[in-house]
């Protein structure tokens, strides 16, 4: 449970998907919280890569012609 501030908001529903969810006793704030918060995560990781995409680009095609750093040592165990 998140401790931050809370902020009254209005916002609108499907009348059909409310009285559903109330019927059901469904915490609707919660579960809009929950879900904009996730929505909020996606669209920030979105930003970073696209912001990013030019060094990760950049370090995706070091590693092609280089290899991972102490890849030479590395020991990878594989169950037969």
């Amino acid at each position: 449970m998140s401790t931050a501030a809370k902020q009254r908001t209005n916002v609108t529903l499907s009348a059909d998907t409310l009285a559903d969810a109330r019927a059901l006793g469904l915490n609707v704030s919660a579960i809009s919280d929950a879900a904009l918060a996730e929505a909020v995560r996606q669209a920030k990781a979105k930003d970073w890569a696209e912001e990013n995409a030019e060094a990760l680009a950049e370090r995706r095609k070091w590693i092609a012609e280089n290899g991972t750093i102490l890849s030479d040592i590395q020991v990878f165990k594989v169950d037969g």
